[in-house]
């Protein structure tokens, strides 16, 4: 059974997700969430109030120490990580001028979200979410209820398309009316890109395809490249 679907997009958890579902299917075009980090409870806090103001207050911005230095952005009010949204240096660590690129990272993601929301009327969409060993663990039993929740935003959010929702490695199965579980396990925990020849095995597997026509010019770019430009 072939699933087409008019867009895919990515709902999180992270860039593994996105890189592996525009390699896939040679999607070229970006969402707000491909490369941000956003744990579960934070994305339905945000499809429930989806405040750019709110997530690029620098008030509500915060440095994230790791791997020796600055390794990211956090909004401390939805605690969504924007990993992928500001310079970074050739030691791979955020530069310390950062707050001066909060006004062009926000222009971004506001030309990403005004795209999302115009996602056209009657289209087919598939929006898709991963999660993580230690997001499962974290999650327990209170994981459902998010689903349903984002879920329900989504329709909010989107009354006049067609949308299923696809959870990759969710905690267990889960059989709700438009949710779909796929199981991946990648055991790759070292690249960001994870193994991208079994994401793609187990998607197409899956009867998965995408509607529109993969550029044959694409390259696969990295977060900070894809960042470069409204792509």
């Amino acid at each position: 059974m072939s699933l087409a679907y008019d867009e895919i997009v990515s709902l999180g958890l992270d860039c593994r997700l996105a890189f592996n579902l525009r390699r896939t299917f040679g999607i070229a075009r970006a969402f707000p969430f491909d490369w941000w980090v956003t744990p579960l409870p934070a994305l339905v806090a945000f499809l429930q109030d989806p405040s750019l103001d709110k997530l690029y207050d620098p008030a509500r911005l915060e440095p994230v120490i790791a791997k020796g230095g600055l390794f990211a952005i956090r909004n401390a009010h939805y605690d969504i990580e924007l990993h992928h949204e500001f310079p970074r240096g050739d030691d791979g660590l955020v530069a310390h001028h950062w707050t001066a690129h909060i006004a062009k990272a926000r222009e971004r993601s506001a030309y990403l979200w005004s795209r999302l929301l115009g996602l056209p009327e009657g289209s087919r969409v598939l929006f898709a979410r991963s999660f993580s060993r230690a997001e499962r663990r974290a999650l327990a039993g209170r994981w459902e209820p998010m689903v349903e929740a984002a879920q329900r935003a989504l329709a909010e959010l989107f009354p006049r398309i067609a949308f299923e929702l696809l959870l990759i490695d969710p905690p267990d199965p889960i059989r709700r009316t438009g949710v779909m579980s796929l199981r991946i396990n990648d055991p790759n925990k070292d690249d960001w890109r994870g193994t991208p020849g079994l994401w793609t095995d187990r998607l197409i597997a899956a009867g998965i395809a995408w509607t529109g026509a993969p550029d044959p010019d694409r390259r696969e770019l990295t977060p900070e490249q894809d960042q470069a430009a409204y792509a």
